[in-house]
Parts: C-alpha cells; sequence; structure tokens
C-alpha cells in the first residue's frame, strides 16, 4: 500500500517542475501584457500628437484665411521661417451690449474684431541646464491693432497651443516664387506651413530639417495677387 501511494503521488522534481512551468506561463502572460499596455500608450501618445497637429493646423488656417490688411495704419501680415503675425477679422461678443446696466456700474469695454495675431515657438531657458528649451507653439493676440508699441501681458495675449509641435516653418508665396519672410503691409498669396514633434537640431538648417512633418499651403483670398491666385492643397510630409 505504502509502495503503491508512493507511485500516486508526486515525487519532489515533478513539484519543482510544475511549479516552474505555472511560474513561466504566468510571467510569459504578464510580459505579454505589459508589452500590450506599451504599444495600446504609444499608440494613444502617436494618436494625440497627430490630432494636436492637426487642431493646431485647421486653427491657423481658419484664421490665416480671415487674414486682412488694414491700408490706413499700413499694417498686414508680417513674418519670416519661424514666426509670423497678420490682423484677422473675428466676429466679437457684443451680447453684453443688450444687458441692462445699473448707474453704479463701470462702462463695458469695446469689442475689437480685427485683432493681431501670431504664431510662434514658445522657448524657456533650463534652470539647470542654462539651454534654450522649446516647450511647443504658442498664439499671441493682441486685441487693439492700434497700439503701435504692445507688451506681452498687458495689451498682447499668449496661450501655449499644444506641445506636441516644436518645430514651426514658415514660407510665403508671391507672383510665383516662395519668400522665407514677408513685410509690407499687404497679404501674401499663400502660406505655407510645416510643422514637427521634436525640437531643430542645433546647427541645422530648417530645410533640412531631420524628423517626420505635417505640411499644409494655405490660400489667403485677400492675399497680393489673389485674383490670380490657385488654391494650392497641402498634408503630411515625408
Amino acid at each position: 500500500m505504502t509502495h503503491r501511494a508512493r507511485h500516486l503521488g508526486m515525487t519532489l522534481l515533478e513539484v519543482i517542475l510544475a511549479i516552474a512551468l505555472a511560474t513561466g506561463v504566468v510571467g510569459g502572460a504578464l510580459g505579454f501584457y505589459s508589452h500590450t499596455l506599451d504599444i495600446r500608450a504609444r499608440l494613444e501618445t502617436e494618436m494625440r500628437r497627430i490630432e494636436s497637429q492637426r487642431s493646431v493646423m485647421d486653427m491657423l488656417t481658419n484664421e490665416l484665411r480671415r487674414g486682412m490688411s488694414i491700408r490706413f495704419l499700413n499694417m498686414g501680415l508680417e513674418g519670416d521661417v519661424q514666426e509670423m503675425e497678420f490682423p484677422c477679422a473675428t466676429l466679437g461678443d457684443y451680447r453684453h451690449i443688450w444687458e441692462p446696466l445699473e448707474s453704479t456700474e463701470e462702462p463695458v469695454a469695446p469689442e475689437y474684431d480685427v485683432p493681431v495675431v501670431g504664431y510662434r515657438l514658445r522657448i524657456v531657458e533650463d534652470e539647470e541646464t542654462g539651454e534654450e528649451v522649446v516647450v511647443g507653439l504658442e498664439r499671441t493676440s493682441q486685441k487693439l491693432p492700434t497700439v503701435q508699441v504692445a507688451e506681452e501681458g498687458e495689451e498682447i495675449e499668449s496661450k501655449l497651443l499644444s506641445e506636441h509641435i516644436r518645430f514651426v516653418g514658415f514660407r510665403y508665396w508671391r507672383g510665383g516664387i516662395w519668400l522665407e519672410s514677408w513685410s509690407g503691409g499687404d497679404l501674401p498669396q499663400a502660406v505655407e506651413i510645416t510643422v514637427g514633434s521634436e525640437p531643430l537640431p542645433e546647427g541645422t538648417e530648417i530645410e533640412d530639417y531631420p524628423y517626420p512633418v505635417f505640411r499644409r499651403v494655405v490660400y489667403l483670398p485677400g492675399g497680393f495677387a489673389g485674383r490670380r491666385g490657385v488654391i494650392i492643397r497641402g498634408g503630411p510630409g515625408r
């Protein structure tokens, strides 16, 4: 009976092998689960990056198409390869003019529907290394265009639009040629916008940016020689 029971039970070696096998199976399952979570996290990050770039592109496109030149101020688009600003026609919120005012209240400030908006990279200095760090793309807004010398925080508001955009490049179309800067109180016929998620490496020219980009060319209806223009459409770059 004792001899038979010994054969029906498990030896120490069999127990060890069973534990090792179970541990391997559980470890493999946990490793696969962790790998799946990592892939999912990277896909979600990439989706947020693409969505952020598309949202900013759409916002920039809409505002550029509402861009205008203010003739009596000789004010139009001013820009170079890394930043630009321009007067933009907007629809102000005039609901407050119908609200009754008490005699003790201050007069309601007027709404300006042609702010000067700008786009540029926000760059800060690292406290530890002292190096300049690109934080993301920011939008500025000067509500009163007649202020010739405006200060940020007072006449100019700034807002960080996206931390997923740390490279930007602009070019301006005029009469069959792309220019790297624009000024003179008018608008270009079109603006090429290029954005990327990685900062431009030090010592690298903008045209040699080595990372994937998203590019769009925006036609400006009120731009220079706009009557002779052709609408150019853009999409993802290399």
